[in-house]
Formats: structure tokens, sequence, C-alpha cells
């Protein structure tokens, strides 16, 4: 029966607020009769004439169909053979509309001509049987006219399978080329998909979402049912009367079943056909179709497809930026569709390329992942509703919190008409419903011959009844009636009926809300399961249950092999399934199997509907279970499982060549699928001990294969799903999963980019004595080791991320404990994942002013900030953007603060005043007055605000009873009075306590309802953080002292932490994390393992496998107690065998082979001292905090001489070559000489007031003047070669050369920037000088070295290029062979021309040269060869100013640094030149 679309007539009127029938399933009853074999015959043949007109693409072809007709033609009178036949024609009609279709295109690829081409060359085969049989016809109906058929049938059937083999080659190659779109397109675009266009690659749309892709499981609506719904629809996008006009965005809402995306694929099929239709996005519950983030990317897609104008600006805006599809939706929406529909408005001077409104249909918001309060594409449209015409948005969704939010915010509220589906009148409803079931069941009864008058009116009217209005019951009935493989619609009905209509008499007695639907799927799983054989009826729960619980959809095959099922079960199962479930051809096996309604699922694991204990999931058994399976099908995960070829393992993913092919290759779907999920499974799984047993063998030995994995398909998040905000400790899990946890926490950058380092970076940094770093160094492919530096045991410190240039602030962690902001004097804010370090949001950005104060929403959405200038910013977390601005006092904002219900916000100033406003509208304010400036305010969860001042009191009011339409004073109810100024107030979450820290770092308690002073709290510095736990614990965080943890009940100190010097830290409000700063650095660090255990319970993994880990090995993880972090400098032996550290108060000395300490050396050094070897490292030097020298003996560690005689700060020491003088510079001006042996008075042999000499080589000084220097002297051999240049500073700065025989300048160069490093080539011809720029000059020596007269004019000079410097230089030097200038950070080939005139004959093998760079350490093993990665340095690892010192030995290459928090690193590379 021919079925024609849905659509509005002219004696409909539009709803304002309007309606679902479902075009109906095509049945597989037929109702005529069997046609003859020559009728048959004759259609075939009509057929085939199709094929050879459409087929001239393919010439071959064509002959070869015109030579088959000839034969048929012939035929035609004797065929008996109609079975055949009919199955020939079945395959011709497909085979005919992929003709026509290429036809029209008028464009054949090779792929496809060469297919044809070969279907040609048998059907030509065909037609050489064909007439064979037909020469021999007479003689074999003589002997035996059965044999006649026999070879008439075979000939057919042959050319049958072949056709049939050519469309299923189609449908092959459309699921290998991604399935493009259904149909003929799906093939040709299939085979073109080898040469993807540009604009697909750089967008990658879902094509799974569009409008008439197969993976779409709903329906259009039944012919003339919701006409008012679509006659609604059509008047917004083509309004022909209010209130449509002004509304560019329309929300279509109602619950579950009730027709919204039928309604949807409607429309948009509506508008498709009269070309108002630009892009659509059906969401679903898997893949892609649930990711937000492919929104917007999918609709540009489409409308770069439909509209070339809007195509040609969306490529240009792709080159600039071709990684545009990876970003969050809000900058989508603005480049990827706002900024092209600008650009051609732009460029438009006559007619616009685009109609008037162009439809976008967004369905089914509410399936997709999206987590945040407010809805984060509704958000974005909010931003640039104003900039998208002439685009109008249709969304459907049911009522979700997040999208509600959503459409009430402002702009979205004033250009969004609501149109609600369940408020349309319930007439029209039942009217519409019966009209689809009437209709739908009359063509069930044609097709199975049950007369013109089944079923019974009154049948269908108590059907009609059972809907409870809903369009999903009667779809599903229609779908359980019709079944073909039972055949029986009429006792199918009359079983529905009796099930629906005893539920409704229970409908008092049942707790579901949907008796009735909840009766027609037991009645449908009921009937399924008598169809089904006892082994089938056992695996059909735990079939339905994982399809239901499945973390996405999934095949039948990838079912089977998940479930360990023998191949096939799961399509033997799911046939009578019909009615609840699509379920793929046969041929198909990548498509996964959908849901009809997702109300199938939420009955299924619901017991109060699903009564029948056959059929219902019980998810923690049943997670466990496919738990289980997962860790089973990982036992094939390996090391390199891509199999790449490399010599080294520093290849990034990116760089892997064919990648998403190997990962196809070598992790089919089951295996992904098991990778992905096994953690979420686990999560909600009841564990026993045969799942234990397998998490244990899969930690001992996949854990690290399970990682890699994750980091090919770009899904690390999964490994954190169980591991990372659970709290896990030592004492909670198997030491694996928390040795796995904390290095997807410390190594997250280089887990998630590059799968083949995360073995070698595990083994090279994780702690020396956790159960990880063996599995790792088993297929870790580096003999690169940290010989001093790493720590025994995890320390309290989870991660670590680097700063920029400006120091922090102010932090403040997200309310769930997932997100640090992190405010900076630069005027920047940050955001960073609390769990793995990695940089989310960057906001803003003031070029003079700084960030004071941060607080996140009660939601965590948005953030307020306050800056130095008086004005508060509100931000929207998820997008960045700034969503408000107020100018809220005279001076810098010192505190801001929200309300429990987020409704008001509060600032407080250092104008001596608090300031209330209600977020929503803001116009008016409420001023709370003090009498100092306001250093802190904060608000109790009962919805009282506090605020400290300067003037020592914490006042507290009740701003819920501020009038906003008045300017009369407010009172506090309560004042706090104090006797120091109050610095920072927090209160206990239910409300009682209050604490208030004072100037003196005193912390002060209170109970807030009566202001009763209950005690004090001593303290040694000021206060900068102060939270209380719900436990009756108070964190305190002091500037320069430890963390302190109070028992506020008794007044005891519970524990302390180490500082590390924090000027800004934050406490999460689990208890357990703590955010601080040191030298420009974050971290997120834990309170000591035993607070912990007080303070909060096991979540997650870890609380599940605590009772039931039988022994597993467990370790403390305290941190290890004798690593300092307090190194102030360290220097390498010539003989690269020793190593020289320097702390506060003491020296240390380490064998670099062994990383064994030597020996200790009491001495008090400077702030930054100077430490020198002499040249065979027989003796070593240091400066002290009395700017004397000291000199040692390496191998007794003996004192052997104080050098005495600067005023100021030791800058520089220098041993002379033959070990008999020191020289030293100062920033007193002066270099000194002072022999060692002999105890002589020092000598000065340069002195100068008022300069300062920062750095110094044998022979050479740079020093800065505050007046220009004195040039004129008779000792100068080069004068300089231009004048002398005040700096911005008011300083001049000069290069000199010295004669060490008398201190006399022999040579002297301006520069304009200051010197900060200066070296001799080893023969002294020539010379290096690197300055606070990132400058490098080489000086031609060889005129004046050695001394000579008559001197030349000036010193030639040389700038050199250096790659990646751009700061200051602090070290500098040649390399061994001379030909290569090193720096802290890089090298630079020298020109050959440049090069010094003398080098000595060095081994190539000890040439290369170490440097660190973009957070890699990396190498050059001779100066023409292209630097290779080492290894990526964790944050906590990275070096300080960049102080990589590279030194050559004879036993190898060693690294030695210290770190941005202080710690002495030496690395062994012996075997990686």
């Amino acid at each position: 029966m021919h079925r024609r679309r849905a659509s509005p007539t002219s004696s409909t009127s539009p709803l304002s607020l309007p309606t679902t029938g479902t075009r109906p399933i095509t049945t597989t009853g037929d109702s005529r009769g069997k046609d003859s074999p020559k009728t048959c015959l004759s259609l075939l043949i009509s057929a085939l004439k199709i094929t050879k007109e459409v087929s001239s693409a393919c010439p071959q072809l064509q002959l070869a169909v015109g030579a088959l007709l000839t034969v048929l033609e012939a035929y035609k009178r004797y065929s008996e053979t109609t079975e055949a036949i009919e199955t020939l024609l079945s395959r011709i009609q497909p085979l005919n509309e992929i003709l026509k279709k290429i036809q029209s295109d008028g464009d054949c690829p090779q792929a496809l001509k060469d297919r044809l081409a070969a279907l040609a060359s048998k059907v030509t085969e065909v037609v050489k049987a064909a007439k064979e049989v037909q020469s021999k016809r007479w003689i074999l109906q003589l002997m035996n006219s059965v044999n006649y058929t026999e070879k008439a049938q075979s000939w057919i059937k042959m050319l049958d399978w072949h056709i049939r083999s050519f469309v299923r080659g189609f449908k092959a190659m459309n699921a290998r080329f991604d399935q493009v779109i259904e149909g003929i397109t799906v093939v040709k675009e299939g085979i073109n998909e080898l040469n993807v266009t540009p604009l697909h690659k750089a967008l990658r749309p879902v094509i799974e979402a569009l409008l008439y892709n197969k993976s779409n499981v709903h329906v259009q609506c039944y012919e003339n049912t919701r006409t008012e719904v679509l006659e609604t629809l059509s008047s917004w996008l083509q309004p022909r009367h209010p209130p449509f006009s002004n509304q560019p965005i329309l929300w279509l809402y109602a619950l579950a079943g009730s027709g919204k995306s039928t309604i949807a694929l409607t429309i948009a099929d509506q508008w498709m056909r009269d070309d108002l239709l630009g892009a659509s996005f059906f969401c679903a519950r898997d893949g892609q179709r649930s990711d937000v983030n492919c929104i917007f990317r999918t609709i540009a897609y489409q409308l770069a497809l439909r509209f070339p104008e809007f195509q040609e600006q969306l490529t240009k805006i792709l080159k600039m930026d071709p990684d545009l599809h990876s970003t969050n939706p809000t900058r989508q929406l603005e480049k990827l569709i706002v900024a092209p529909l600008q650009a051609v408005h732009a460029n438009t001077t006559n007619e616009t390329p685009f109609p008037a409104n162009v439809a976008v249909v967004i369905d089914a918001l509410d399936e997709c992942t999206d987590n945040n309060a407010v809805s984060i594409i509704l958000k974005s449209l909010a931003l640039y509703i104003g900039q998208l015409a002439p685009l109008k948005f249709l969304i459907t969704s049911r009522p979700e919190e997040n999208i509600t939010r959503g459409f009430l915010l402002q702009s979205l509220d004033e250009n969004t008409h609501r149109f609600a589906l369940n408020k349309i009148p319930e007439d029209l409803t039942k009217r519409d419903i019966s009209l689809f079931l009437r209709s739908r069941l009359a063509t069930i009864g044609n097709g199975f011959d049950l007369g013109a008058s089944w079923p019974a009116p009154e049948r269908i009217e108590n059907l009609v009844g059972l809907s409870e209005h809903l369009f999903i019951f009667a779809a599903l009935a229609a779908r359980h009636i019709e079944n073909p493989a039972e055949r029986d619609p009429d006792g199918r009905l009359r079983s529905l009926l009796d099930a629906g209509n005893a539920a409704a008499a229970k409908r008092g007695i049942s707790t579901s809300a949907f008796p009735i639907l909840d009766a027609l799927y037991i009645q449908v799983l009921e009937t399924a399961a008598k169809k089904l054989g006892d082994t089938l009826k056992a695996q059909l729960k735990l079939v339905l249950g994982t399809i239901v619980l499945a973390e996405q959809r999934l095949s039948p095959g990838t079912l089977d092999a998940l479930l360990d099922l023998p191949t096939g079960t799961v399509r033997r199962v799911l046939p009578v399934f019909g009615a609840i479930l699509t379920i793929p051809d046969r041929e198909d096996d990548t498509t996964p199997i959908g849901i009809i309604h997702l109300s199938f699922p939420n009955f299924l694991v619901d017991p109060d509907r699903c009564t029948d204990q056959s059929f219902l999931v019980t998810p923690r058994i049943h997670h466990s279970y496919v738990a289980f399976r997962c860790l089973n099908m990982m036992k094939v995960l390996k090391y390199n499982i891509l199999e790449v070829v490399s010599k080294h393992d520093r290849v990034l993913n990116s760089e892997i060549p064919n990648l998403s092919t190997r990962l196809s290759q070598r992790i089919p779907a089951p295996l992904e699928y098991a990778c992905r999920y096994w953690t979420r499974h686990l999560c909600e799984a009841e564990i026993g001990e045969d799942l234990l047993t397998a998490l244990e063998e899969f930690c001992t030995s996949h854990l690290l294969h399970w990682l890699e994995v994750l980091s090919l398909l770009g899904s690390l998040q999964s490994a954190q799903t169980c591991l990372k905000a659970q709290s896990l400790r030592a004492t909670d899990a198997p030491s694996l999963l928390y040795d796995c946890e904390r290095a997807v926490r410390a190594f997250h950058p280089i887990v998630s980019t590059s799968a083949m380092h995360m073995y070698s970076n595990i083994a090279i940094f994780v702690p020396l004595d956790t159960p990880i770093q063996g599995l790792a160094a088993v297929h870790a492919r580096t003999s690169l080791e940290v010989r001093v530096g790493l720590e025994n045991t995890w320390s309290d410190t989870l991660v670590s991320c680097v700063m920029d240039e400006s120091s922090l602030a102010v932090l403040a962690f997200s309310p769930d404990g997932i997100y640090v902001a992190c405010g900076q004097w630069g005027g920047t804010i940050r955001l960073f994942n609390a769990h793995t370090g990695a940089a989310v949001q960057v906001f803003g950005g003031y070029a003079v002013m700084s960030i004071q104060c941060l607080s996140f929403s009660p939601t965590g959405k948005e953030l307020l900030s306050g800056i130095d200038k008086g004005v508060v910013d509100l931000w929207d977390v998820e997008t960045g953007a700034k969503l408000n601005t107020w100018k809220t006092h005279s001076r810098f904002v010192g505190s801001v603060a929200w309300s429990p219900d987020g409704t008001l916000a509060a600032s407080a100033s250092s104008d001596n005043t608090v300031r209330l406003w209600r977020v929503a509208s803001p116009e008016t304010m409420v001023v709370l007055q003090h009498d100092g400036l306001v250093f802190h305010i904060v608000y109790a969860p009962d919805g009282d605000l506090l605020s400290g001042s300067w003037d020592e009191t914490c006042k507290i009011w009740d701003t819920r009873c501020a009038d906003w339409d008045t300017e009369t004073d407010v009172k506090p109810t309560r004042t706090l009075q104090h006797g120091s100024l109050v610095t920072t107030v927090a209160v206990s979450s239910d409300s009682c306590l209050v604490a208030c820290s004072l100037y003196n770092g005193k912390i002060v308690l209170w109970t807030k309802s009566d202001g009763q002073r209950l005690r004090s709290l001593p303290g040694q510095s000021q206060v900068i953080s102060l939270a209380v736990y719900p436990s009756g614990l108070l964190a305190a965080a002091y500037k320069g002292s430890p963390f302190m943890l109070w028992d506020v009940s008794t007044g005891a100190l519970v524990k302390s932490a180490d500082n590390e010097g924090a000027t800004a830290a934050a406490f999460a409000s689990d208890g357990v994390h703590i955010a601080h700063d040191t030298n420009k650095q974050l971290h997120v660090r834990l309170w000591p393992v035993e607070v912990k255990q007080n303070m909060t319970r096991a979540t997650g993994i870890t609380a599940k496998l605590k009772q039931l880990s039988r022994g597993l090995s467990v370790d403390d993880h305290k941190p290890v107690g004798n690593c300092r972090t307090d190194l102030r400098a360290a220097t390498t032996s010539p003989t690269g065998k020793l190593v020289l550290a320097v702390y506060y108060d003491e020296l240390r000395m380490y064998e670099v082979s062994t990383g064994r300490r030597m020996r200790t050396i009491d001495h008090y050094s400077s702030d930054f001292p100077s430490a020198a070897w002499s040249s065979t490292g027989r003796l070593f030097a240091c400066a002290a905090r009395d700017h004397a020298v000291h000199v040692w003996q390496a191998e007794n560690g003996e004192h052997v001489r104080t050098l005495t005689g600067h005023s100021g700060r030791v800058t520089r020491i220098l041993f002379t070559c033959d070990e008999q003088h020191v020289l030293s510079a100062s920033d007193d001006g002066t270099i000194r000489r002072d022999k060692i042996e002999v105890q002589t008075s020092s000598e000065v042999l340069f002195q100068s007031v008022g300069d300062w000499i920062w750095c110094l080589a044998i022979l050479s000084s740079s020093r800065r003047n505050d007046s220009p220097p004195d040039t004129p002297s008779a000792d100068l051999l080069a004068h300089p070669s231009r004048q002398p240049v005040k700096s911005e500073y008011g300083f001049y700065y000069a290069l000199r050369l010295h004669d060490v025989t008398t201190g006399n300048v022999v040579w002297i160069e301006y520069h304009q920037h200051r010197i900060t490093s200066v070296a001799f080539s080893e023969d002294c011809t020539r010379a290096l000088a690197g300055n606070n720029e990132g400058e490098v000059f080489l000086y031609d020596l060889t005129q004046i070295i050695p001394l000579r007269s008559p001197p030349p004019t000036a010193v030639p000079e040389h700038k050199l290029t250096v790659r990646g410097t751009d700061r200051y230089i602090p070290r500098i030097s040649f390399s061994s062979d001379g030909r290569v200038v090193i720096t802290d950070r890089t090298y630079t080939s020298i020109p050959s021309e440049l090069q010094p005139l003398h080098t000595a004959y060095t081994d190539r093998s000890l040439t290369a040269i170490s440097f660190y760079e973009g957070d890699w350490l990396w190498r050059i093993n001779h100066p023409d060869s292209d630097p290779r990665r080492l290894c990526w340095i964790p944050p906590i690892f990275r070096p300080h100013k960049n102080s990589v010192e590279p030194f050559l030995s004879a036993s190898g290459q060693f690294i030695v640094y210290f770190t941005l928090g202080g710690s002495l690193i030496v690395m062994d590379g012996a075997s990686i030149c």
C-alpha cells in the first residue's frame, strides 16, 4: 500500500500549544496471488531492459545485458522456474537503482567502473551457459524435463548470485568507507571516500546524525496525523502571523514517548523537500551522536555543502585554524558558523545567497552527554543568537533540568518559542493515535488475510484507551502485533489487550508511572521467550541486560564476543524482539543494535515495573559479569599492540603512520569496548572472588598495555573514571592500581599523547619502590636513568602544573573538586584539571591588573573574579566567556562570594564596603559598611554573609532580608570583636562554627548563633586560606609556615604539612586535596595518609576492594623523609664522576654513576651561591653567606682555605688552569685573585665603584655601570665598536677583557642589554657572550690573544641566530670540538668560518649534547645530526630556569640540574648516544 508523508493541509491551523503517530513499518506479508512463470519472466525482461538503458557508464555491461535479453525472449515460452526468476527480479531492482543514480550523476569513479566490468564479464558467462542449455532444449526435455528445468534454474541462480555479490560488495564498501549516507549516495561516496574532501577532514562531521542516515531508528509521522503540530512548526519557520515573527528558536519539549523525534524527522524531511533545511543533528545515546562537541561542527559541514558562499568563508577560517573541530562547542559555534555567516553578509552587495529563513534541527538534545548545570549547546547559542540570522533552530528534548535552565538564560528566554507537546488537547492526541492504529492494523490484517472487519472497532478503541496518550505505546503495540515470526496478529492483539486491561485494573495498586506500557513490555518479552529454545532462553537476560546497560550501542557480533557467546547467538535471540529493538541486516556487522525507545531500558532495570524475575536485570550483578568479561578480553593486550617499527620509543601517537587503519586492524570493536569501559562496569559491580582474581591478573600483566591502548584511542579519560576522583589511597587498593592512578595523574600529558614513550617515562620517573616501575621497565626501550632525585615512594603531591612568568595570587577549587582556578598577578585566570594537571581554560587577561580573588558558583559552572581596579567579572567556566562585568568599588576588590543558592553575589573591597547584588538583575546593590578595609567575605550555608575587616571585626549579615528598593543602612545581626586585623573567615557546614584568622596568625573560634568565643589557635605567620571540614577539623594555610590541621573541638594540632614557600593556597571541600603554589608552579597534593583515613571513607573501586583484597601487596606510600627541596646550586666535576650540591646549610657530594652520597659538609651558603671545581677535579670551592670563598679537597672533604676580602655577594668563582689561584667576582665591583696553598692577602685585579659583575670566565667579565664606562686607557688593545647606550633602567652595560696577570682592561665592548654569561673556546681564539634578551654574540680574539701590538681597531663581533632563546641565557659554552654553541636550553652550530682555529681531536661519541626544550629533554649526537627526544620531563622534575648542565666524561653522558622545586637531578644516559 502506498504511504504518503504527513503534511499539513489548508484545513488545519497552527497550535499555540500543540502533537505523533508513526509511519507504518513495512510488512512482510503479501496479499497477491502467485504470478505465472511467463508473467514473472516478462517482469524480469522489463527490468533488464531498464538495466540496459541505465548501464551506459559501462558499455561492456550494456552489451552483456543485451545478449541476455535475447536469450530470455527465446526462453520465455518454456520457463517454469518461477521462484528463481522472482528472486532474480528482486536482485535486478536494487541494481537498477544504483545504475540510475550513477547515470544521473554523470560521474563514474574508476573503482566503480572496474566493478561494473567484472559484473559484465560474469553476465557474459551466464549468457554463454544459457545459450548452451537452450541449444539442447529438446534433447533434455525428451530425456528428462526435470533436468532441463534444473539446468535453466542453475544459470538463473548463477546470474542472481553475481548480481547479489555485486550489490553486497557495495554494502561492504559502504561500511568500509564510514557509511556516509544511505542508499546509492552511500555507495558512490563510499568509493570516493578514498579522496575525502578537505572540508570533511577538517570538520569530521558525524554522518550518523544526519536526517536520512540509517542509524536513525525513528520513523516519520503517519499520514494525516500530527497535522496541527506540523502546521505550527511550518508557521514558525515561515511566519505569517505572531507570535513567531521574531523568535529564531523553537523548543519542542515533552516527556519520553510523546513523539518528539518522529515530529522532528517528519518536519525536517518536509523542509528538506521544500529546500528550507540547512542542517540537522539527530542526537542519540550511542557513539558520537551523544557528543555535544560534535553538534556544531556537523551543522557547519551541512551548511557548507548547502551554501557555496558559506563554504568559501568557512574554508578560509579552517586554513587559519585547522584544529577548530577539537575545540569546545562555544568556539565551534563562533568560528565555524557565526564567523562564516557574518563574512558572507559582509561580502554580499546584492541578493543574499540564503533564503529568508534556514532551518536547523537539533533533535533529542537531552540524549547528549552533558553534565553541565546549563546545557553547553544552549549556553553557546545564548552568546551568539543575535548573530545567527537567517538560521532558525528547532530543538527537541525532554524538559531536563540543565536544558530548562538553558532556556531561562536571558537572551534565549527572549528569543525562544516554547512548545509543550503534553499541553496539546487530549482529544487531538487520541484522534491521531486512533488514526494511526486503525490504519496500521488494517494493513496488518490485509497482509495476513484477516478480512476487512479485523480488528473490531471496540478492540481498537480499547487499545487506544490503553495507550495513555503515549505514541510510543501505539508504535510498539503495532510492531508487536505484526511480528512476522509469530504470524498470529489476532492472538497477539488479544493477549496484549488482556495484559493491558489487567494492568489498568491495578492502576491504583502498581507503583509504576506507566503500568500499561509496562504490561506491553512484559507481553512482548513473554511472547518472544516462548519462541526460544532452552539454551537461548537462558542467554536472553544476559543479552538484553548488556544491551541496556552497555556504555555504547553494540553490534550483534561485538555482543557475541563481549559475552563469550557462540558466533551468531545474538542474531538468533534478537529477531523475536523486533517490537522493541532494531536489528541490523545479517550482512551488516558494523551497525549497532538500536533500542526503539529509552523507556525500555528504564523498565528492564526497575523491579517496580518489571515484575517478572526472568526478565528483570539487576545492574550490580550484570555489571560484574560484563566487567569480568572485559578483563578476560584484555588478556590479548600486549606491548606495542600496533607493532610500530621504531628504533626508539619517543614517537608520538600523531606520528604513527596510518594510525586509524592500524587501530581498526589491531583493536577490534569488542576489545575496544572492553578497554574503554571496564572501569565503569567495575565501579557499578558487585565484586566477588572471581572478579577480584581477574582484576589481580590484569593488574600484574596488562595494566600498562591497557593505558597504551587508551592513549592510542585518545580515551585516557576512561582510565580515570574510577581511578581519579576516588581518594585512592594505598591502604584501600592493590598497589598497582594505586600506582596506575598516580602515574596517570603525574604523567598525563605524555601518557595521553605518546603510548610508546609512556613505558619509558614511567620507568624513569616513578618512585623507586613502586611495583609499576618494574612493569614499565620490561618494555622501556631507554637506558636513561635518574641516579639522584627520585623518591622512594609516592609523595603527597598528585599533580604539578608549570605556570608562565607571572606568579599566582589566588587559588580556588570548584565545588566538586575537579578543577582549580588560578588567578595570576599578571591578570590572567587559568583553569586546570585537579586530577591530571591538564590546562582546561584561560579566562580573559588584563594587561596591568592583577587577579585578587576568585569564587566558584555553587554549581561550579560560573566563576567570579575581582581585580585591583574595583571590578568584578562573571565568567562561564565551560566556554571561558565573560558573562558580565560590574564596577562595584572605587578601590581593589579583595574578596568575592556566592550565596548558597547562587542567586546573590557579594564583593569586598579596600574602600571599607561589602556590596551585594542579585546576579540575574544586578541593577541595584546593597552596601554593607565597615570602618576599615574588608579583607575577606564568605557565605554560611544558612544564607548569612560574614565579613572580616581590618577594623578588627567579623560581622554577620542577614542578606535574605535585604531591601533592594531603598538605600537604607543595613545593620549586622552580630559583630565578633577581635584584638587584631581579621584577614580570613570560614564557617562550618552546619553554620554553627565561625573561624577568624588574624593578622598575627592566630585563629579565633566562635559560635555563630550567640557570638560566644570558644578558643584561639596559635599561628606563626599570616593565614592565606582557611576551611572547616565537615569532620570537625580546621585546615589553615600559612604564609611561610607549614599547613596545619586542627581539631576544633579540642584545639589540638592533628597534623601539619610542609608549606614549600606557598603564597596562595586553597582547600577542596572533600577534606583531602590541597592546592598551592611554589616557584610559579601549581601543586595539588593530599593531607598525609593517616589524616585522610580519619577524614574520608573509601569510594568507588577502592572501597569494594578493601574488604576483598585477600592480602594483595599494599604499601603505606608515605612521602620519603630525606629528600631536600632547598637546593641552591649544583655543578659536576671535570671528570664527570662527582656532583656537588649546595644547600642552605650544607654541601653534599654524590657519585654520579651510582647516585651514592659520598659526603656531607656543613656550610652556610648565600642565597644565590657560586661553586666551582678545579680543572682536574682535585679541589672545589663555594661562596658563603659572609661573602667568603671556601676551598676543599674533593678526595677527603678536608677544608683547604677560606678566602676573604669581598664586601658583597660572590657571583662567580673560577680556578686557574694550574690550580694555584682562585678568581672570584662580586657585586661589590671587584675581581679578586687568591693563592690557594699560600696564606697571603687577596689581590684585587679589578675594581670599579658602583659596578656589579654578573658573570666571569677566565680573562673575562661583564658588569653594570650607573655612568658610561671610562674608555680612554693606554692598556686597551682594541676599542669598542659602538658608543655606550643607557638602558631603560638607567644603567650602562659593558663586556671587558682583562689581563689576568695585571687585571688591566685590554678590550671593552658596549652592550644595550645585560650580559649574563660568557665563555672562551679552548684555544682562546673565540669568545661567547649571552645576554638577558636571549641574544648570543661571538667574538674573534685572534688579533689580541696572545696580547700583541699594534692592536686592532676593534674586535670582530658576530651575532648568532640561536634557536629557542627568548629569555636570558644563564649559561653558555663551546662544545668540546668547538663546533657548537651550547646554552642552558638549546644548541646552535657555528658557521665553519667562525669556529675556533684549533680544536683537539674529540671522539664523536663524546660530542653528544643534551638540552631541554618544550618540556622534553633532547639529544644531538654530533653537530651534523638532527636532535631527537630523550624523554618527556614531568613538571616536578623540570629544570629551574632551564638549568640543565650537560657534562661529558670518559664513562658516558651525565645531565645534572636542579628543579623548580629545589631538588637535585642527576641523569645517566651512558648508552643512548
